[in-house]
């Protein structure tokens, strides 16, 4: 089951969600100010992935996908605990690669959505092919490194579900 599990996880990390990052906010208006909060679920261990209380039908959904997947309710939120975890440390992991002269910024994910390259005066002035040459080769750095780094979030997202399934 823990194998199957893993599989699952791994299935998991994959799924992209649009919405896997918004807190969500309820406004509450009197007459004398407006406020907004914001629930952060910090102390119930799914996180995000936990259901609302007071919402039955996304409570029956997420059991519904749970038993598709063979896992309970507690393993499903698990996973996409788990899946937003390493979605934020790949969005958040910043590497750079280059020289004074020619840089790249980028964040872990593939296609980036965060790229900055740097290219000062002195870059331009070796060349178009020189500056080609050292652009390309700053660009496959980062992408290597962005690689490494989308590993190591993956291998920390194994190991987290590994001990939260001890506690279970």
């Amino acid at each position: 089951m823990k194998t199957y599990l893993v599989s699952s996880m791994l299935a998991l990390a994959t799924i992209s969600s649009t919405s896997a990052f918004a807190p969500v906010a309820t406004t509450f208006s009197t007459k004398q100010q407006n406020s907004l909060t914001t629930q952060h679920n910090m102390f119930s261990g799914a996180g995000a992935a936990a259901p609302k209380e007071d919402d039955e039908g996304q409570l029956k959904e997420m059991e519904k996908v749970a038993k598709a997947m063979g896992m309970s309710l507690e393993e499903y939120q698990l996973g996409i605990n788990a899946r937003m975890r390493m979605e934020t440390e790949v969005n958040e992991l910043r590497v750079t690669s280059g020289d004074e002269k020619v840089s790249v910024e980028r964040c872990g994910n593939s296609p980036p959505k965060h790229l900055v390259i740097t290219v000062t005066d002195e870059g331009k002035a070796l060349g178009k092919a020189a500056l080609e040459e050292k652009l390309i080769a700053a660009l496959k750095d980062a992408s290597d490194k962005s690689k490494k780094g989308r590993e190591q979030a993956q291998q920390k997202m194994m190991q987290y579900i590994a001990e939260q399934m001890k506690a279970m």
